[in-house]
């Protein structure tokens, strides 16, 4: 038995030519469909050249905030010393901006104000919830339908040939393309739960 990372959902939306990435991007509804899924998982959309990226709530947590003064426009970043260095400024002024001490800087003010802890230690960053595990093991459990009897193999090809079966139906019917070969079907407890 192995185990296998499932892919978040920040990773799937963001992952270029994915379903959900191309309703987000390359859909003549994507405006409304990245509006949807806003007010489903939270977080916002900025847009990295032509294409969209999702950041997740917690990262939007972890970053900042600024607004220009003229335009109004609202940037995000998550780094303040890059953001600083590549707008000309300097990190500590960016954080009087956030704490209140000053209105504006060169151009920019807060969006939201965030008050200066009491406590020693900087803006304490959200953790991400790790990514779902789920075990994958290559023994199955076949039932037939009719016999109710069960059966539990480890080797399908090997359980083929003593049973006189095809291996490659037999698969199918393991992987959920086929629902049953034969009377097999996999075997799955909940089925008898309604008739009890």
């Amino acid at each position: 038995m192995h185990y296998r990372e499932l892919k978040t959902l920040e990773q799937i939306v963001n992952t270029r030519g994915s379903r959900l990435w191309l309703k987000m991007n390359d859909n003549s509804k994507a405006a409304k469909q990245r509006h949807m899924f806003v007010e489903a998982h939270g977080g916002f959309f900025k847009q990295e050249g032509r294409y969209w990226i999702w950041v997740c709530p917690e990262d939007e947590q972890n970053g900042y905030w600024l607004k220009r003064v003229d335009t109004g426009e609202k940037t995000f970043f998550s780094n303040m010393s890059e953001f600083a260095e590549s707008q000309g400024m300097t990190a500590v002024k960016i954080c009087e901006l956030l704490n209140g001490k000053r209105k504006t800087y060169k151009g920019w003010t807060a969006v939201e104000i965030r008050e200066v802890k009491e406590t020693e230690g900087s803006h304490v960053k959200v953790k991400k919830k790790p990514p779902e595990k789920i075990a994958i093991t290559k023994q199955v459990v076949f039932q037939d339908r009719t016999t109710k009897q069960l059966y539990i193999v480890d080797n399908i090809s090997k359980f083929a040939k003593e049973n006189n079966l095809d291996s490659h139906a037999l698969y199918k019917v393991a992987r959920g393309k086929n629902k049953s070969y034969k009377n097999l079907v996999v075997y799955n407890p909940l089925d008898n739960i309604g008739n009890s």
